[in-house]
């Protein structure tokens, strides 16, 4: 992995980047695998607590269920870390405890990126407050747009990606209008 820019990833934009590749249905786009693109692009790190979520969301057999299913199975290429053992103490934002070790991680590896999906919500100024200054904040639509413009998807694909994202998650519109506008 040697070259790669470092990343940290909380598992709500690990679990989105894998929903489209296990969704059977109509409207998900076919083609590349986005999760596959991240782990082979970057170098990516999580805290044990985020695979721990994902875990637990991988009970049953619902699209979020078979989107776990599949970041357990590529697990392997992914860096995890105890992040409690070496945390002193919990970051005071609101953030949920995934969010909050993922961000400490960021900090201590010095990360390039950090990827959240907090973007619709006030978590997303709170997440931006929390990192060093040297820390790039990356959304799921915003890392895809990325993967795009350097070749690694297809401009057509991230913008069929994007569309179902808007579509089934309520992503703002007005957010993906303007990453595709700048990227694709």
């Amino acid at each position: 992995m040697a070259g790669q820019s470092t990343i940290v990833v909380d598992a709500n934009s690990l679990l989105n980047l894998a929903t489209v590749r296990v969704d059977a249905s109509d409207c998900a786009p076919t083609g590349a695998d986005p999760l596959k693109a991240l782990l082979s692009t970057y170098e990516v790190h999580v805290p044990d607590v985020v695979m721990g979520e994902i875990g637990a969301a991988a009970v049953g057999d619902d699209l979020l269920a078979r989107a776990a299913d599949l970041v357990l199975q590529a697990a392997h290429h992914l860096t995890t870390h105890d992040v409690e053992a070496a945390l002193e103490a919990p970051l005071t934002y609101g953030l949920d405890t995934g969010e909050s070790h993922a961000i400490w991680l960021a900090n201590d590896l010095q990360a390039a990126m950090f990827l959240t999906d907090e973007f619709n919500t006030t978590n997303y100024l709170l997440v931006s407050l929390a990192l060093d200054d040297r820390n790039t904040l990356f959304t799921t639509p915003h890392v895809l747009c990325s993967l795009a413009r350097d070749g690694i998807l297809s401009a057509a694909y991230v913008d069929a990606v994007l569309t179902y994202f808007v579509e089934t998650k309520h992503w703002d519109s007005a957010y993906v209008e303007r990453l595709r506008s700048e990227y694709l």
